[in-house]
């Protein structure tokens, strides 16, 4: 075994898990309960767990007492899936003798990331409630500390300003839980104000007896037969409290990412056409693609006669066929807009009242078509849009819904070819339907992701995260990319687009999750700041480029090419690794800044300069070892300065600029 390859051993009544970073090692004997979280770095036992409570209609049964488990069957895996890297799942079968509920409880442990993830799918023989307060897992620290919770408002379209950081109290809602000694405990699912059903609190911390607890399960009930996957915890090692290297490890480590597939450059003509999408003006698109360096143009809104129906032959006379043959002898992909669960109110399938309705429902029951309905049997969504069109939810747990969508998309890479997918528009929240309620929703759709991502290689889902109650922060990252705003020129407030902005919202962003996950948009077209600095802002994550390339002026064309090709030797080096963020949160008059650490001696550095008055500024970050450091400026060849890492001083003339480094330690000499 090479070091940090994970191992799981089931060793009578234990079970150990091991990557040579972390150990976790777990009592199975006759119950659940983590012995001993250790730091393999310093042999120190950081954690471990006393109860593992269990709340069901109005009692309780605790999982980590002896007897109160009866095990079925344990079976362990190497791992190398579609949408996660390599390492080793154990899943142990068991059920709760006191509730009778079975519990699939899913271990992981990843190949060089200093944490393990777990979570659980429940199933029930009987109709069980009052579930959502149970514990998803809880620890007891062995020295006293202080934390930090934090979460995101996930609605980028009502701010620019996102990120929560506080003080832990006793009761918390929060996405991450950051102690001052060294662990982070990340629960696995949508940040709190876009959980499908929302809980008053995420994380409960006994300061006095050293004891977090996870709660919040996703579900409150159960009903016989049903399975539910509750939400997940991820517990790990910080390494660094400020930078959180250890939180970076594990999304590394966790996420799979294929460099030459998933990294590129994407155009959305969106702002520019707005619904008025046509096959003439997507060719005009490609063809400035192609003179860009943009890898992917994206067909938004409107390329369907009716709202997701089939495509309008007024606006593209040749389907996709024309388009996607152009792109293919431009070496680009087409990208497609859809809202996976809305269907317009013309639509057979989507009529509140079909005639199903004349049946006396109490007495005969309903073959109701795809619409997803409340109890009353109205529509769960109504919309009117874009003040041309309504459509409504579709109930993605109909089967004859979800094998519609299912085989929609999947004809659409087999005849056209496409592998770009924007996912957008809908609510999950709105899904209390009289088929299941939102935490089942929400499962459906991460099971439509995972069918299409099984039979569509190099599929890559781009997911909206520009309003709330969606996957976004949890498993979008499992299937792609996250589009991070809708920032433009048509609106004179927050909204309005400046190069800063959108660098803040990856700055705070890559805090806590991976830039090479993030979309970030940018508007080389726009005149009142410096081309080069505009695209600069995009370097560290997956560039969107906001408007029609075809309205391009040729010189920015040549720039903009001039730019992309100057970076394309680096990029994938960049992506592939540890990504932070430096100097100040980006407002206009500051300097700002990211470093991709590729190991302890080598990586990639930028620094913004955003309107601050000075030219020259010291950067401070922990980020890099005492010893001096070369840097090699990437966009002037041949250009280099040596620096220590406690004077880090850099100068920019431009107001609005930037440099780009490759830095690697100096030797002795």
């Amino acid at each position: 075994m090479t070091p940090m390859t994970s191992s799981i051993r089931k060793i009578n009544n234990s079970l150990k898990l091991s990557n040579g970073l972390v150990e976790a090692v777990f009592s199975i004997d006759r119950c659940f309960k983590l012995d001993k979280f250790i730091d393999l770095g310093t042999g120190k036992t950081v954690c471990t767990q006393k109860e593992h409570i269990l709340a069901f209609d109005r009692e309780k049964e605790d999982l980590a007492v002896k007897g109160s488990v009866k095990f079925a069957k344990t079976s362990i895996r190497r791992i190398d899936d579609a949408y996660q890297n390599t390492g080793m799942e154990v899943v142990l079968f068991f059920r709760m003798l006191k509730s009778g509920l079975s519990i699939e409880r899913h271990v992981f442990i990843y190949d060089g990331a200093p944490a393990i993830r777990i979570y659980d799918v429940y199933s029930s023989e009987k109709d069980l409630a009052g579930l959502y307060n149970s514990d998803i897992l809880s620890i007891e620290f062995k020295m006293p500390f202080e934390a930090r919770c934090v979460e995101f408002f996930t609605c980028t379209d009502q701010s620019n300003y996102r990120l929560i950081e506080k003080k832990a109290e006793f009761k918390n809602r929060a996405g991450f839980f950051i102690t001052d000694s060294g662990a982070f405990l990340y629960k696995e699912g949508p940040m709190p104000d876009s959980q499908p059903i929302k809980g008053e609190y995420d994380f409960i911390y006994r300061k006095d007896s050293r004891i977090v607890s996870v709660t919040g399960l996703g579900f409150e009930k159960i009903r016989k037969g049903e399975k539910r996957r509750a939400n997940g915890i991820v517990i790990g090692l910080t390494e660094d409290n400020s930078s959180l290297g250890g939180l970076k490890k594990y999304q590394q480590a966790r996420y799979k990412i294929n460099y030459g597939n998933d990294i590129e450059y994407l155009a959305n003509s969106w702002p520019a056409f707005h619904l008025d999408v046509t096959e003439k003006k997507i060719l005009k698109e490609i063809e400035a693609a192609s003179r860009c360096g943009i890898k992917t143009v994206f067909i938004d809104d409107g390329w369907f006669d009716t709202f997701m129906g089939e495509i309008d032959k007024e606006k593209f006379p040749h389907g996709f066929d024309r388009i996607s043959k152009f792109a293919a002898s431009k070496g680009i992909n087409v990208g497609l807009w859809m809202n996976p669960l809305g269907l317009d109110i013309k639509d057979k399938n989507a009529k509140e009242w079909d005639g199903a309705e004349a049946h006396d429902t109490f007495v005969e029951g309903n073959r109701w078509n795809w619409v997803a309905r409340t109890n009353d049997f109205r529509y769960a969504e109504y919309l009117g849009s874009e003040g041309v069109r309504a459509y409504c939810a579709m109930d993605i747990m109909d089967k004859g819904y979800f094998e519609h969508i299912r085989d929609k998309i999947l004809s659409l890479y087999r005849r056209y070819g496409i592998r770009r997918y924007k996912f957008d528009l809908y609510q999950l929240h709105l899904f209390d339907t009289l088929i299941g309620d939102p935490n089942r929703h929400y499962e459906k759709y991460r099971e439509l992701l995972q069918v299409l991502k099984k039979d569509i290689p190099g599929l890559v889902i781009s997911m909206d995260i520009t309003r709330r109650n969606r996957p976004c922060f949890d498993f979008g990252m499992d299937f792609g990319r996250l589009f991070m705003e809708n920032r433009g020129r048509n609106l004179k407030d927050h909204r309005y687009y400046h190069p800063y902005v959108s660098l803040r919202n990856l700055w705070y962003t890559a805090k806590y999750f991976p830039a090479q996950k993030m979309e970030l948009e940018m508007m080389p077209q726009i005149d009142d700041y410096p081309i080069e600095y505009v695209l600069s802002t995009t370097i560290f994550a997956n560039p969107l480029y906001w408007g029609s390339l075809a309205d391009l002026p040729e010189e920015k064309v040549k720039r903009m090419k001039l730019f992309i090709d100057t970076l394309k030797p680096y990029k994938e080096e960049i992506m592939k690794g540890l990504v932070f963020p430096v100097g100040e949160m980006p407002e206009k008059g500051n300097w700002s800044g990211f470093i991709s650490m590729r190991s302890e001696t080598k990586g990639y550095l930028a620094v913004y300069r955003n309107g601050s008055k000075s030219g020259k500024y010291r950067l401070n970050t922990k980020l890099l070892s005492s010893r001096k450091y070369i840097f090699k400026d990437v966009f002037n060849s041949g250009s280099f300065i040596i620096l220590d890492p406690g004077k880090m001083e850099f100068a920019i003339e431009e107001k609005f600029g930037f440099r780009l480094y490759r830095m690697e330690k100096a030797n002795d000499s």
